[in-house]
């Protein structure tokens, strides 16, 4: 595997959901949807990678930002004249400041690091941020923005984020990780900080009641996200507020102390503070359809291979999805797939117009990509028919050795002897990185004896790396995966590394991140792969479980998707004559 500290933000990243693409969309919802409003109304959100502006009652949406492609969490000034956000540029995950005044963006930051989660003082002069600049996870810093000075405010073990000013400006709430525990911390103004409370559960977004008398917050519970306060009497009271809805997790905006703004659903949502409902603040936004292949285009880049598209419209009905994006399952989809691309996600409803896969209560992912593997480990033994073996292990994309990956992708692209695409190392260069599994990784013996290890005939045990467990939670989104160093052969080295990964205390979400949206960002081909979402390359896997509980579940594929054709793993293994162990 390969693992690297790359500066991409992974988190949070906003996917349409919308009809086919044409010249023109116009889109009135998202995944993972950010809002932030204006004291005079207007809204603030990310949609489609950029910064739109919504008006105060709703309506068409205008875009402040030139086609970012991934700018996030947008947060007004308190005059109104600027909006801050968190964008990937030249690869790195930095903070900007729209201006309304010159109608153009400028950077925050240093430049090295990886910055986050920007939110305003109220004087206006000042913001504070998420950064790994000291090298240690994630730390909380302020940056005076007359001056362009950058101090750290924070320096627990763990990360720290998601920070939040007093609308006096005299005290600061935070969100605190380490190892499994999550805390929602509160610094007073001189006074040692305090910890309001601690959950197993993920805590995110809190923000202040204008009149200071509670904070807002999100817990990600086992039954989904759910928004909660914690009022500030003395003893500090936890109550529960709204459920039921699919929160976007973003901070709640308070217009009011009686008012506020939050996304839920993909839509923006009002709520008054004692209302047990919510409104519907509608927009409208047009977005312009660009191939997604355009990030391919660069100078340095060639496109994507070219791989067989079946004919007609595909639906795919996911009982459980996980897009690769967000947190958790998205439940009762339906993924609209045509001419090889996603063109929609939507709630499941009865469809006559195209062939519908239903597949029960499989599990579907994004396709895997393993960023460099060792091919000719497994080309020397099965060659061509090596391409059906990665896709029985879920690998939709991998990134091989210079060689003969241009005679692999004419063979493996079609029907017959179907395979993941194949990108060249020469033209996608993967990060220099480690491997993290070696023979004290958990589970290895188990992977060696599966359906998997026994057709490639592996026994010998991964060479030991390390004199002790990794811990590399400090650094969760930051890890990119592949598998060429771990000696294993392709497809069950990068579910060894999945392991791996989980053992060294990230989530299984998190280590399938590594093989998706982190992997395609460091391959400079998000959002093309990696993610199950609009105008992404229909790459999916149906696995038998629950991955999001337990990572061995991956390894439990009983068919692929690979640019909108349908492959069952006993199809597959037929094309390599491996009858006996076929399902």
């Amino acid at each position: 595997m390969i693992i690297r500290n790359i500066a991409f933000a992974v988190v949070g990243l906003s996917v349409l959901l919308a009809s086919p693409l044409a010249a023109q969309q116009t889109v009135s919802r998202g995944t993972n949807l950010s809002a932030d409003a204006a004291g005079d109304g207007r809204i603030a959100i990310d949609l489609a990678g950029d910064i739109w502006i919504v008006p105060p009652r709703g309506g068409t949406a205008k875009r402040l930002t030139p086609n970012l492609k991934s700018a996030q969490r947008p947060r007004w000034s308190p005059d109104a004249s600027e909006i801050a956000y968190q964008a990937v540029s030249q690869g790195l995950q930095g903070i900007w400041i729209y201006s309304f005044d010159t109608g153009e963006s400028r950077h925050i930051g240093r430049g090295s690091s990886f910055d986050m989660h920007p939110a305003w003082h109220p004087d206006g002069e000042r913001l504070v941020y998420a950064s790994d600049a000291a090298g240690a996870g994630l730390d909380l810093w302020e940056v005076d923005l007359s001056s362009g000075l950058h101090w750290r405010l924070s320096d627990r073990p763990g990360d720290e984020s998601d920070a939040a000013w007093s609308a006096d400006g005299r005290d600061l709430v935070y969100v605190h990780r380490h190892a499994e525990g999550w805390s929602l911390i509160l610094r007073r103004h001189g006074l040692p900080e305090e910890i309001l409370l601690s959950a197993a559960d993920r805590l995110a977004g809190p923000s202040w009641r204008p009149d200071g008398s509670l904070i807002s917050y999100f817990r990600a519970g086992e039954a989904g996200p759910v928004v909660e306060i914690v009022i500030l009497a003395q003893p500090r009271l936890v109550r529960k507020y709204a459920r039921g809805e699919a929160y976007g997790m973003a901070p709640v905006s308070w217009l009011d102390r009686h008012r506020m703004v939050y996304t839920a659903d993909g839509i923006i949502r009002q709520r008054l503070f004692n209302a047990w409902t919510s409104s519907t603040l509608p927009f409208q936004a047009t977005i312009e359809a660009e191939e997604p292949e355009s990030l391919a285009q660069r100078p340095e880049r060639r496109p994507l291979p070219s791989i067989d598209e079946p004919d007609g419209r595909l639906i795919v009905h996911a009982t459980r999805m996980f897009d690769g994006v967000g947190v958790g399952y998205q439940v009762d989809r339906d993924i609209i797939i045509d001419g090889g691309r996603i063109t929609a996600v939507e709630p499941h409803s009865d469809r006559s117009d195209a062939i519908v896969i239903d597949m029960g209560d499989l599990t579907v992912l994004p396709g895997f990509i393993d960023s460099l593997a060792n091919l000719p480990h497994l080309t020397g033994e099965f060659g061509d028919r090596s391409g059906p073996l990665l896709l029985a292990s879920g690998i939709t994309t991998i990134v091989g050795l210079a060689g003969e990956s241009e005679r692999l992708n004419a063979v493996w692209s079609g029907k017959a002897m179907p395979g993941p695409r194949l990108l060249n190392e020469a033209d996608w260069p993967p990060p220099r990185l480690q491997s993290v599994a070696d023979s004290m990784t958990p589970g290895l013996a188990a992977l060696l004896q599966s359906r998997q290890g026994r057709l490639v005939r592996s026994s010998a045990p991964v060479p030991r790396r390390f004199s002790e467990p990794l811990d590399l939670k400090a650094r969760a989104s930051a890890f990119v995966l592949g598998s060429y160093q771990n000696g294993l052969p392709p497809g069950i080295a990068l579910h060894a590394e999945f392991r791996a990964l989980v053992a060294a205390g990230l989530k299984p979400e998190q280590s399938l991140k590594a093989a998706g949206v982190n992997a395609a960002a460091a391959l400079r081909l998000d959002p093309l792969i990696g993610r199950i979402g609009v105008g992404a390359a229909a790459d999916l896997v149906f696995v038998d479980g629950d991955p999001l509980s337990g990572i061995e579940a991956a390894l439990n594929v009983v068919a692929v998707v690979r640019n909108g054709r349908f492959f069952s793993v006993r199809g597959l293994l037929d094309r390599v004559n491996i009858a006996e162990s076929v399902e």
